[in-house]
């Protein structure tokens, strides 16, 4: 019977690239940026909470689950591949979040800036978008990203695809 080899827990800083790697329940990553050209890949995390400070190029997560990733600012984008049930919390601006075969994913819009955001989903389900409410006393406003929808043909022939309305019971 073959057993699971255990993947050495990673992060580091090489080149211009951090890696947060096989780490397991763990509430104090933090990668600190120190240049905005540096990316991070966090890969293979689970019950975990990574923190990257500054403003980093950019953001891939893949592989992760029942964990939370939170960051600053962004300059190009945050794709989030292969993964179940993580939060990604926005603090500042990020142009794009890609969010790709991932089954559970909340993002948290904490600005004004990041609400100029491009979401875009493909292949995941259960996606949901939280921003502030509208004053400190107010609730935050929680709101899903479609995952079905429906295709039709115009009058011109053309297909017209629209997110399927679900009409409250």
């Amino acid at each position: 019977m073959a057993t699971k080899t255990e993947k050495k827990p990673k992060l580091a800083l090489e080149g211009s690239k951090w890696f947060v790697e096989n780490q397991q329940k763990k509430s104090d990553l933090v990668v600190n940026i120190t240049e905005i050209k540096q990316i991070v890949f966090i890969s293979n995390v689970e019950d975990s909470v990574v923190t990257i400070k500054g403003k980093a190029n950019g953001v891939v997560v893949q592989g992760v689950k029942r964990s939370g990733i939170i960051f600053d600012d962004i300059v190009a984008n945050v794709e989030v591949i292969n993964s179940q049930k993580v939060q990604i919390q926005a603090n500042g601006t990020v142009p794009s979040i890609s969010v790709d075969k991932t089954h559970g994913a909340t993002i948290y819009i904490q600005t004004p800036e990041g609400k100029k955001v491009e979401i875009v989903t493909s292949l995941s389900s259960e996606v949901n978008v939280v921003t502030p409410g509208a004053s400190a006393d107010s609730d935050p406003k929680e709101q899903p990203i479609p995952q079905q929808f429906v295709t039709v043909f115009d009058s011109h022939g053309h297909l017209v695809t629209k997110p399927v309305e679900h009409v409250g019971v």
